[in-house]
């Protein structure tokens, strides 16, 4: 069905966004461009679209549009475009970037172009863009506010025990004590945030449900069910274990070329490297209370003198198989779980 929808395909809008404005490049027709400059608001997006409405033959049903993850500043634009029930497409700079061979040159008005020839490039590989629900909007917001007052706590804090011992000890404690209502604060601030998100979820049937589900699995906890939850927009936007593997750092890449370029196979550094080091605590957790990970651990460490790291990436592996696995049969984690066989 995705393939017809995008055989239909005959403009090809390329976006570049910015925090006040956004540039734009029409495709159509094998040779015809139109360039333009739009203010990123509601009110001048409708009329971005009422104006691409007055090419000849334009209808939002044959049309893509395509811009860059930019954040925030994207919002706006994307959700208005979804409204309308346009196909959008969202990629990261660099897959952009890195389709489109040797770039020489740059400005918003050549960057709107060049997302306009990644989308024609690509047309049959083109990922369409799922709106979020506005409950995981909300609780993305909450995620990061959250870790904004965590680093800046850990930040006051660190440098006020590492004084001890070191300086004298009434400026140390002068110092403590200033500093304290701030901390006191930011930590009252982080529980507060912990328990208005646990009530976002709580009250959203299906967030409770899927939350309930990653939870269940030994290593995950709140947090770490949170961030797949948001990241893989409630598992619509990544589907599958190996995908969200490779998004978050996890999944080995081979490097062999030819017969004399051989090279164990590594990890990207291109991943979301927050999740990775959430699921580095989770399989902590795993390995001082689940036996069986416990046990894996040590065999693939003492006995088969792997490398420790690379075990433990094998088993946040492990945690994800499990957490995709649940949420694909709608069930709590059950270590005693069998497959139903299916009848023939």
């Amino acid at each position: 069905m995705k393939q017809k929808k995008l055989c239909l395909i005959r403009y090809f809008i390329g976006i570049d966004v910015s925090k006040a404005t956004f540039n734009y490049c029409v495709r159509y027709g094998g040779g015809n461009v139109i360039n333009g400059k739009v203010g990123n608001n509601i009110e001048s997006i409708k009329e971005f679209v009422l104006t691409l409405k007055e090419i000849p033959g334009f209808r939002l049903a044959n049309a893509v549009f395509g811009m860059e993850v930019t954040g925030i500043y994207g919002l706006v634009l994307m959700n208005g475009l979804a409204k309308m029930k346009a196909k959008v497409v969202v990629e990261p700079a660099m897959r952009i970037k890195n389709s489109l061979g040797i770039i020489r040159g740059k400005n918003d008005k050549l960057d709107a172009a060049r997302i306009t020839r990644y989308l024609i490039k690509n047309l049959q590989e083109l990922k369409l863009w799922v709106p979020r629900r506005k409950i995981i909007d909300e609780l993305s917001s909450l995620s990061t506010l959250r870790e904004r007052m965590v680093k800046v706590n850990k930040i006051m804090t660190t440098p006020l025990n590492e004084d001890d011992g070191f300086i004298d000890v009434h400026i140390s404690s002068v110092n403590i004590k200033l500093c304290s209502p701030s901390i006191l604060q930011m930590e009252q601030l982080v529980k507060d945030i912990d328990e208005r998100i646990k009530t976002l979820w709580s009250n959203d049937e299906q967030c409770e449900r899927l939350m309930k589900i990653m939870i269940s699995v030994m290593g995950i906890g709140d947090v770490i069910a949170l961030q797949i939850l948001i990241h893989s927009n409630e598992f619509k936007s990544i589907t599958t274990a190996r995908t969200f593997a490779s998004y978050c750092g996890i999944a080995p890449f081979e490097y062999d070329l030819g017969t004399s370029v051989k090279k164990l196979a590594r990890v990207s550094p291109v991943a979301n490297k927050k999740i990775k080091s959430l699921l580095h605590n989770g399989v902590r957790t795993c390995i001082g209370f689940d036996a069986e990970i416990r046990a894996y651990y040590r065999r693939r460490v003492e006995v088969d003198k792997k490398n420790k790291m690379s075990v433990m990436n094998a088993i946040k592996f492990k945690l994800i198989c499990r957490v995709f696995a649940c949420i694909r049969g709608d069930r709590l984690y059950d270590r005693n779980y069998t497959s139903p066989i299916p009848k023939v």
